[in-house]
């Protein structure tokens, strides 16, 4: 793990969401590669893959490019922030982000985790607030429109 002693705070500070929705975990998987456009935001450049990676621009011409470090279908993903708008939140270069993917009870679970985004940090409050948002409704409502 980065050594970017924001990163090493306890890992309970860092941004969390669950989801569950009435969907398989193939589609969620889906949703969080080839459907990211989809409820999150225009992707380009991307490979997915493990080792490949992927930009997502907004329009407010903000953008980030991530690397996939785990790509296990249906299950699981780790992106890791290796790029992004220079002058807009530099915060999240060196940010992972973890997808766990599982079926319960005829649900599909998403747990999302952002190791570095913490209350420390200048955005937290607009990136937590907007990450429930995508998550809760975006995420939600595109794969609850894919069942």
């Amino acid at each position: 793990m980065n050594n970017n002693p924001n990163l090493m705070e306890d890992l309970d500070m860092n941004y969390k969401n669950k989801l569950e929705v009435n969907t398989s975990s193939e589609q969620a998987f889906l949703a969080l590669n080839q459907g990211l456009h989809s409820w999150w935001g225009k992707i380009s450049n991307s490979e997915f893959k493990a080792g490949g990676q992927f930009t997502i621009q907004f329009e407010n011409e903000y953008w980030w490019t991530f690397k996939i470090i785990e790509y296990t279908p249906n299950l699981e993903l780790v992106w890791k922030c290796i790029d992004g708008e220079p002058d807009f939140n530099k915060e999240w270069i060196g940010h992972v982000l973890h997808w766990e993917i599982e079926e319960q009870n005829g649900k599909c679970v998403i747990n999302f985790h952002q190791v570095g985004l913490t209350p420390n940090i200048d955005c937290y409050d607009v990136c937590s607030n907007t990450w429930d948002r995508f998550i809760t409704n975006g995420l939600k409502n595109f794969l609850e429109t894919k069942k």
